[in-house]
């Protein structure tokens, strides 16, 4: 690994993990980022040896780097953070079927099947999509194919009629809509509960000690609420945009900060052994984790730096 890389975070770019990019934080932790369109390409840089860490959805992580055999002893958590909304854009055509008249009413037609684009086979996005088309459609409902898709990739997909919907981070969605390739789905749950950000780094970086240091969580609070301030999102924006593609216009970003009070969120929690083992806990009520992993405090430990 270069030295470049041993202090190098892989983020898929949205409003979640814009607090990463405060300058503060960033000079703090002396830390850069690499932006990647999907969390899949942020584990398997992670693996092979092309980044210092990452930060991604708790399940994903846990199912594609953590699970792996060789892959136990290689990885400190360091803390987590609240994810952001989850939106839903569906295709134009198919908003209006499954939503005539704004939403009230029957449609005349259901499609037999929906293409629905999502961030991973992993990911807990799959789950909070079917609990939502259980109570947006009524019986027969139709049969729902998974694609799993970069974030540009589900952006192209809907225009040329490859998808009928997908599913990202905010504001994915505002841009979608913006492009008039699709249309939110508003009663789409806001927050996808079981879905915390979790950062994590490699053992053997020096980045890997300042990032699990008591006060990383602290300082990183801080950077998100000064947020709310334009000056300092301007900024960070401007520092993430530079990360890399996929890109996030400035305007989406401060539309959905505004939104969600990005700056009210719960402070960043440390990753201690009981916050780990209690998200182990979760992920098992969820029947989403692996079988070679166990919920207990003795996997947490492992996840700990010292």
């Amino acid at each position: 690994m270069t030295h470049e890389k041993m202090k190098t975070i892989g983020v898929l770019p949205s409003l979640e993990v814009l607090p990463f990019f405060d300058a503060a934080f960033m000079v703090g932790v002396n830390l850069s980022y690499a932006a990647h369109a999907s969390y899949g390409s942020i584990a398997r840089e992670m693996l092979a040896g092309n980044l210092a860490g990452g930060v991604l959805p708790w399940e994903i992580f846990v199912s594609e780097v953590f699970s792996l055999p060789g892959q136990r002893n290689q990885w400190a958590a360091a803390f987590f953070s609240k994810p952001g909304s989850l939106e839903l854009v569906l295709q134009t055509q198919t908003h209006m079927i499954i939503r005539p008249e704004g939403g009230r009413g029957t449609p005349k037609r259901f499609p037999t099947k929906l293409h629905i684009g999502v961030e991973s086979m992993n990911s807990l996005t799959c789950r909070h999509f079917m609990e939502w088309l259980e109570k947006a459609i009524p019986l027969p409902r139709p049969e729902v194919v998974f694609r799993f898709l970069p974030m540009d990739q589900r952006l192209q997909s809907l225009p040329a009629d490859a998808l009928d919907g997908f599913i990202a981070r905010s504001p994915w969605g505002h841009v979608a809509e913006e492009r008039d390739i699709g249309k939110r789905q508003e009663d789409f749950p806001e927050a996808a509960a079981g879905q915390p950000l979790v950062t994590v780094c490699r053992r053997d970086v020096g980045l890997c000690a300042r990032l699990c240091a008591e006060t990383t969580p602290i300082l990183l609070s801080e950077g998100r609420r000064s947020l709310s301030d334009r000056a300092h999102l301007e900024s960070a924006a401007g520092r993430m945009d530079a990360s890399g593609k996929p890109r996030i216009p400035l305007v989406f970003l401060d539309k959905a900060a505004k939104t969600q009070d990005i700056a009210s969120w719960d402070d960043e929690m440390p990753a201690n052994i009981a916050k780990i083992t209690s998200e182990l806990q979760a992920l098992g009520r969820l029947v989403h984790l692996p079988a070679q992993i166990a919920a207990n405090a003795q996997t947490a430990r492992l996840l700990t730096y010292s």
